[in-house]
């Protein structure tokens, strides 16, 4: 089918861990907008208000949105009468990641034993309960921070070997890719894994294991290799593959090891199907400009995001009294410090302070709102001479929204914040979505 002609044509899909919207903003803008979220779910279980999921209500107030544990949702009978009336070909989410954010350091990582790593097993049970309902979710679309690939400490590489082993036992195949948002002419420094994966049953599945047998490499036709442009460090690396994985997830999780360095088996780009897995260091790659990624053919800088807000209030400008406080906690430091009867030395260096406007911004993370002088936070000088913070409008920019997205009674600044450090780039996911229907259209003549 032609591309042009998708307009004809939907994917349902469920959106889990929806946060503020973010993938739906991103699918809804695919050409010929064949992307149809059916079903929607949000609950923070830590926090009485949900904000995020209130946001999201208020932009889509008539679809099916499930403010309610996923797994709830997913073991009572109204909760699975939903997913199948909603009848997903696509799931997709940036299921939880504060295990192995780098808001944190990597040794307090809990990996996928964490507390909230265990609702990857959420996305699992939903792609099992669709299998046995004998309407497998053809493709899956996930994002999560890029620690992933080296979760957990004590072992690098396990967990995803594990996300790779569930994948490959419900039948399968993945692409994944680390994307800096800001290498595609985005004004932040993002640094993200996404995951593509289609089932055994699709002809996207069948194309890629026709592609494999012919020899020369699977990396160019990957859809996300077609929505991020790169190339092999070692093109040998495509043809040959470099681990073989297990059908069963524990019994995956026993047997991997790291390398012998003790760095983890996965580069920033890779494929396992049917449990052979390349793995590829790959390099971004980009002609003719930015125009195809961001609407403009020059890269996107902090400084275009800023020089749009006026007014700024108040309450975001550095205080005269306060300027010491912000410059210490941007300085280079050593800490010594006490651990489990161990002496050992804090090091972090120095931040750029103020902010440079002519580069992207660095990434958002949860906690860069308030007032309080930290070392993430970002600060910028204005052509006044004037330091101050960044207002929730610049910080839903960076991620792609549109300005005011997550404004409403209720939330806050600090919150906005938040929502926002929890998000991701818009932009990114658009990019995806085309690349997933071309490849669709290549050899399907309709679906749904």
């Amino acid at each position: 089918m032609p591309f042009e002609e998708f307009k004809n044509a939907q994917l349902n899909v469920v959106e889990l861990f929806a946060g503020v919207g973010g993938f739906r903003l991103g699918l809804e803008a695919v050409h010929a907008s064949p992307f149809v979220i059916t079903l929607s779910n949000q609950y923070e279980p830590a926090r009485k208000a949900q904000h995020a999921s209130n946001v999201y209500r208020s932009h889509w107030p008539d679809g099916v949105h499930l403010n309610e544990d996923i797994a709830t949702v997913l073991t009572s009978e109204a909760g699975q009468r939903a997913i199948r009336v909603a009848a997903p070909d696509v799931v997709v989410g940036g299921f939880p990641c504060q295990d192995y954010s780098v808001a944190k350091p990597l040794s307090h990582s809990k990996g996928l034993d964490g507390k909230r790593g265990v609702l990857w097993w959420s996305i699992a049970k939903l792609l099992r309960q669709r299998i046995d309902d004998g309407q497998p979710v053809k493709y899956v679309m996930l994002e999560n921070v890029d620690r992933l690939l080296s979760s957990p400490a004590s072992c690098r590489g396990r967990d995803f070997s594990v996300v790779l082993s569930t994948l490959y036992g419900l039948g399968y195949a993945v692409e994944w890719r680390t994307v800096n948002a800001a290498e595609y002419g985005f004004p932040q420094r993002r640094r993200r894994i996404f995951m593509v994966a289609y089932h055994q049953s699709t002809g996207v599945y069948g194309r890629m294991m026709k592609e494999l047998a012919t020899g020369t490499g699977w990396h160019p036709q990957a859809v996300l290799t077609k929505a991020f442009p790169s190339t092999l460090a070692t093109p040998l690396d495509a043809v040959n593959p470099c681990l073989t994985i297990r059908n069963e997830p524990f019994a995956q999780q026993l047997r991997y090891t790291p390398l012998s360095s003790g760095k983890s088996r996965f580069a920033n780009a890779g494929l396992m199907v049917e449990g052979q897995v390349w793995s590829c260091r790959v390099n971004t790659e980009v002609q003719d400009g930015y125009a195809e990624f961001t609407g403009v053919s020059t890269a996107r800088t902090l400084g275009d995001v800023i020089n749009k807000t006026s007014p700024v209030p108040t309450r975001f400008y550095v205080r005269d009294d306060d300027e010491e406080r912000w410059r210490h906690a941007k300085s280079a430091k050593s800490i010594p410090r006490d651990r489990d009867g161990f002496s050992y030395t804090y090091s972090e260096g120095a931040m750029p302070y103020p902010d440079r406007l002519d580069r992207p911004a660095r990434t958002i993370i949860t906690s860069e709102g308030g007032a309080t002088a930290t070392r993430t936070k970002h600060v910028v000088r204005e052509p006044s001479g004037l330091l101050r913070r960044l207002v929730p409008e610049e910080l839903e920019e960076l991620n792609g929204f549109p300005r005011g997205f997550t404004d409403r009674v209720g939330v806050s600044d600090t919150t906005r914040a938040m929502l926002m450090g929890n998000a991701l780039v818009v932009g990114l996911v658009t990019r995806i979505g085309n690349a997933l229907v071309q490849a669709i259209a290549l050899d399907q003549p309709s679906f749904g």
